[in-house]
């Protein structure tokens, strides 16, 4: 089986509250086991950033689910590539808020000191979640 890693950025149709959040994780986490997918998510109540990695097959039906939810808009896949190892094998989804990203993680890896994910690059996003969970 090739692994192959999809990073994509979106922004939300509606406001997310904390129950929103937690059932959007809770599902993703639900599926993401059942697939044997793995990743990382970061929202800042506008925007999403996620990283999953897995069989392509899996990780393409994702997509394609993604492309169908109604609940976010402007989906851009930053990063679509077959890799070698996980990058996060323990979490079927682990989630990052961005109040844990300060102005010179932003700075390292984006265009400014906001968190603007449409402005990252595939490298810098993967970058940015890597940095990301080492502080969790």
């Amino acid at each position: 089986m090739h692994l192959v890693r999809l990073v994509y950025v979106s922004t939300s149709i509606n406001e997310v509250d904390s129950d929103t959040l937690q059932s959007i994780l809770s599902t993703a986490q639900t599926n993401n086991d059942a697939h044997d997918l793995t990743g990382l998510l970061v929202f800042d109540d506008k925007y999403f950033v996620q990283l999953i990695e897995g069989g392509r097959s899996a990780v393409s039906q994702l997509l394609g689910n993604l492309y169908r939810d109604t609940r976010h808009k402007d989906l851009v896949v930053l990063g679509f590539d077959v890799v070698h190892q996980r990058q996060f094998p323990n979490w079927s989804m682990q989630f990052v808020p961005t109040v844990d990203v300060t102005k010179n993680v932003l700075l390292r890896h984006g265009v400014t000191s906001k968190f603007e994910p449409y402005s990252l690059t595939h490298e810098s996003a993967v970058a940015f979640m890597v940095e990301m969970l080492a502080r969790q």
